[in-house]
């Protein structure tokens, strides 16, 4: 597959903050938005050739370095299959669980585990007086809950349960929440410094997905970057353009995708549009509107996720594959802001980790009610690469795991001797926590923050953490130059993950997200010296600080941010 030098360029645009165009919707200050972005050249909804020469000659000034990436070589017959998906236990009640012996624990699944927990969840009534129907004794009942966790024979076992429940409702069934709170500490102590094996083995048990092999990774930096690559991948589609984002403007970017999408879809592509409502807006955005009922009448394929009551729980991700066989993540939105005034990253992956990214993309659409023809070219073919970086692709459903940040506290924890974290976004105690303990055992460990963020409850609550990180030897740096919106992480110059994750709760607990780990030192080298070393440069760094009193409560509201 080769990229078609086309008179056409797409920006992924940036991240936006919604309340900075929209005075109509406001936005809590938890829900940074961010979304992934095809754009496009373009000018207008009457003409993408009008677009093209100025965008042209933005995109020949690019200059995009970085790890080689070879030409593509003909894909292999070896066809990449989707995963399965795990039965249901059938249960006998509460007290059959409670009964069952040591042996049966030990014999029992994962997701049998996990299913019977929750049962035992639901009916636990601690310090209350249970239902009429409940349980007659809530001491053994609780004791249950304790020795179905414990009955993990090793970290990644317990974590897979423990990242999957509610931990207000896990913690809240038992009357003695230290038990549970010891058996989790005990988990994380058991890392080691320096097991990338190790932490390659958790990651597959946590999150249930293995890893995609040899892919070809081009990590690019800003619009600019992106565009050179997004718009002959876009406009050299022959089956199908899949686009799942958060965030979408109706403005000359937005357009010009939805030009490119038109006409693809008229030549016979299919074409699916995957839109969080809340992040775009949709109902309080007639021009968001107009586009979407462009984009149907041209034949695409468009679903709009409604906005839930409590905006608990959305969609974050931002995905776009080309074919099956080229993809695109990160934290990029779609617009003219997103594109030319903030810093932020996207991904090009080519190989077969562009199957689980194709595959997460059809999750979510069939879940959201679209519908995906059987047979097709959804999946073909893919190759790995001998030369190509060592990829997995990690997602995360809002409020039913917490796949990323079991993730990232892993590999906190192996981290021998550097850490690099950049971030727009951060408030989970569990984190920080985490990262005082790398730097009192030696690690240097670097945060980049932007300087002046978009989202000022959230840099306060980050800022409520600076005092225990700084004591710790933690590095803060603010980056000066605008609104940085990256979210990337590179720890011992051989470990990398990006996406659209943040460090906050709401991405870590809340929100769909999906994020990218590479474990190859040339890939993690080249994002240190053309990310964090630039960064770092054009930052301050910050030697103390003492946090006001809206630092504080922002600092205390955290676990909601």
């Amino acid at each position: 597959m080769g990229l078609l030098a086309l008179p056409f360029s797409t920006f992924l645009g940036y991240h936006m903050s919604m309340a900075n165009t929209n005075t109509t919707h406001t936005v809590s200050a938890a829900l940074a938005a961010v979304v992934f972005i095809f754009s496009s050249l373009l000018a207008s909804p009457c003409g993408v050739s009008a677009a093209g020469a100025a965008y042209q000659e933005l995109a020949s000034r690019v200059e995009v370095t970085g790890v080689p990436v070879p030409a593509v070589p003909e894909v292999s017959r070896a066809a990449v299959s989707g995963r399965g998906k795990a039965g249901k236990m059938n249960l006998k009640g509460v007290s059959a669980i409670v009964a069952m012996s040591d042996d049966a624990l030990a014999a029992a699944t994962p997701d049998q585990k996990l299913e019977m927990l929750r049962t035992l969840i639901l009916r636990s009534y601690p310090n209350q007086r249970p239902p009429s129907d409940g349980p007659r004794d809530q001491e053994e009942l609780e004791e249950a809950i304790i020795r179905i966790l414990a009955s993990a024979p090793d970290a990644a076992s317990f974590d897979r349960l423990y990242y999957r429940l509610n931990h207000t409702s896990l913690y809240t069934s038992v009357t003695y929440q230290s038990r549970i709170r010891d058996l989790a500490e005990r988990a994380r102590a058991s890392v080691k410094p320096g097991d990338w094996e190790g932490l390659r083995r958790y990651v597959d048990t946590v999150t249930g997905t293995a890893h995609s092999g040899r892919n070809l990774i081009k990590f690019l930096i800003d619009g600019q970057a992106v565009m050179k690559e997004a718009g002959p991948l876009l406009m050299a589609a022959k089956n199908s353009i899949h686009i799942e984002i958060f965030q979408l403007q109706a403005d000359r970017i937005g357009w010009g995708l939805a030009e490119i999408l038109s006409e693809k879809a008229k030549a016979g592509v299919a074409v699916r549009f995957l839109i969080d409502g809340f992040g775009s807006n949709v109902d309080n955005e007639p021009g968001v509107r107009k586009l979407i009922a462009f984009l149907r009448e041209s034949g695409a394929e468009v679903i709009v996720k409604e906005p839930p009551l409590l905006k608990g729980h959305l969609d974050h991700r931002k995905i776009v594959v080309i074919d099956g066989k080229a993809g695109f993540t990160g934290g990029m939105n779609i617009g003219e802001h997103y594109q030319e005034d903030w810093h932020d990253q996207q991904t090009l992956v080519i190989g077969p980790a562009v199957a689980r990214l194709q595959e997460a993309f059809l999750e979510r659409w069939q879940a959201a009610g679209g519908q995906v023809p059987s047979g097709g070219d959804l999946f073909p073919a893919l190759m790995e690469y001998p030369a190509g970086a060592e990829t997995q692709v990690v997602g995360h459903m809002g409020n039913r795991d917490q796949n990323i940040k079991a993730m990232y506290l892993r590999a906190i924890g192996t981290a021998q001797s550097s850490i690099r974290i950049a971030t727009p976004y951060f408030a989970d105690k569990d984190v920080v926590k985490a990262l005082c303990l790398a730097a009192k055992r030696g690690v240097r460990v670097q945060l980049v923050f932007p300087e002046k963020n978009n989202q000022k409850l959230v840099q306060s609550a980050a800022n409520a953490s600076y005092p225990a990180l700084i004591k710790a030897g933690v590095e803060i740096y603010e980056y000066k130059e605008r609104m940085a919106h990256l979210k990337v992480a590179v720890i011992d110059g051989r470990w990398a993950t990006f996406g659209s994750s943040n460090l906050d709760a709401r991405s870590l607990i809340n929100n769909d997200e999906l994020n990218l780990i590479v474990t190859d030192p040339r890939v993690a080298g080249d994002i240190e010296r053309r990310l964090f070393d630039v960064d770092i440069r054009k930052s301050d760094r910050v030697i103390e600080y003492s946090p006001g009193l809206g630092d504080y409560v922002a600092g205390q509201l955290g676990g909601f941010l």
